[in-house]
């Protein structure tokens, strides 16, 4: 990657070791879908190796110079495990306010790092297409509590290889202190709670 707007997604995502392309390829392999929403993207265009169509959404004109060149595009389809062209989509958009997709159309849901999209951009995930989350701002927390997601399985990592664990899931969300654990506090703090039992990421079915 030379492209100068490539080279952003080398710094944060790749010499960071960030890149994550075994999680979204866990993702994949393990949930059938081939259409990904990722809401709060920055650069992270790494989903789009793995699905065919990935929506990306996100406030920095940056993302937004990086996905409109096509060297980003030429990078994608040399690095995408699919036959077909890819499609990839960018809105510079605040996802919380919405954006011009149509609702139930994607088979997965990806929040890193960004917030709420588990609450925001529920209504762009199919019924039975499942969230990706993590928990550093208390999303996974959030997602947890909400009856129209069942939480599926809990993913490890160790490098780029991740793993799911699909047996005594609720004992990834017992608090260590002894808090109630509300929609309101984690609005409130809006970061992850420290729970006895840690994973990198939660994988949740909307059921609702």
């Amino acid at each position: 990657m030379t492209n100068d707007v490539l080279a952003l997604y080398r710094r944060y995502f790749v010499d960071t070791g960030y890149e994550r392309l075994g999680l979204f390829t866990l993702m994949a392999e393990r949930f059938a879908g081939r259409r990904a929403l990722y809401p709060g993207s920055f650069t992270h265009v790494t989903p789009a190796f793995v699905y065919p169509l990935t929506c990306f959404v996100d406030t920095d004109r940056r993302a937004a110079r990086f996905f409109a060149d096509p060297a980003v595009h030429d990078y994608v389809n040399r690095r995408k495990a699919y036959p077909e062209e890819p499609s990839i989509r960018f809105h510079r958009a605040d996802y919380t306010q919405g954006f011009p997709e149509v609702e139930e159309s994607f088979d997965l849901l990806i929040s890193q790092y960004a917030g709420f999209v588990s609450q925001h951009c529920k209504r762009y995930l199919k019924r039975d297409g499942v969230l990706v989350v993590n928990n550093s701002h208390g999303d996974a927390s959030m997602a947890w509590l909400d009856p129209e997601y069942a939480l599926v399985a809990a993913i490890n990592r160790r490098g780029e290889r991740f793993n799911l664990v699909e047996r005594d899931l609720a004992s990834y969300f017992v608090p260590k202190r002894d808090i109630a654990v509300t929609r309101e506090y984690i609005e409130r703090t809006r970061r992850g709670v420290a729970y006895t039992r840690r994973a990198n990421a939660f994988v949740f079915e909307r059921i609702g």
